[in-house]
């Protein structure tokens, strides 16, 4: 029992606490920032999740103002950089088009340093020799990262096919709405226009005209 709760322990210190996973609602131009320490390998994952246009611009800027990476109208991408310099840095996100904003769901992954980063041989660090249990400690946290990144996946899978379908079931609503006033419409024209002042004075001149 001591031994599952030390195993228990260890997998939830090995799960990756040097990142940042967002989802947030995007309308216009939004930015986070974020504390970097120079030579620092970093990963951003980001992807539009709802929205009548599922595409966005996004930007990385350093601490001295310089563009590292920018993109417009992306719909999704995983980047990695590396840190120059230390400082902070700033991610934005925009969804405004000509003058016109929209509205998505953005979801984005940032990883800081190494998320394989444990000390031993193969990694940064010191290289040690692995023992039994080092090398299951091992197995376990990339078999996590691996998990993770999976369910990254899957749920950008998921949530794109649900938005597909909720457009879809709105484009067929649209169509039987329209089959079934296809035959009301020229009714209810007709009985507009009937009931507006304009047109019954416009109709009784010129049926003084036809007397005459």
């Amino acid at each position: 029992m001591r031994l599952l709760i030390v195993i228990l322990a260890l997998c939830l210190h090995l799960i990756p606490a040097n990142s940042r996973h967002l989802q947030f609602q995007l309308s216009g131009f939004e930015c986070f920032y974020e504390d970097l320490v120079e030579n620092t390998e970093c990963s951003l994952e980001y992807a539009p999740i709802t929205g009548a246009d599922p595409r966005i611009d996004v930007y990385i800027e350093g601490p001295d103002s310089d563009v590292i990476y920018k993109v417009e109208k992306k719909d999704y991408d995983l980047h990695k950089f590396n840190a120059t310099m230390n400082g902070t840095y700033t991610i934005c996100f925009s969804n405004v088009f000509d003058f016109s904003i929209g509205e998505n769901l953005v979801y984005f992954d940032l990883v800081k340093g190494n998320e394989d980063e444990l000390g031993y041989e193969g990694v940064s660090g010191t290289p040690t020799a692995l023992t039994l249990f080092e090398k299951s400690f091992l197995n376990i946290h990339e078999n996590l990262n691996l998990i993770e990144r999976y369910q990254n996946y899957y749920r950008l899978r998921e949530a794109n096919t649900r938005m597909a379908a909720e457009y879809l079931k709105q484009r067929v609503q649209w169509c039987i709405d329209v089959r079934a006033l296809n035959g009301t419409c020229p009714l209810r024209a007709l009985s507009f226009l009937m009931c507006d002042d304009t047109f019954r004075r416009l109709m009784g001149l010129w049926c003084r005209r036809q007397v005459r």
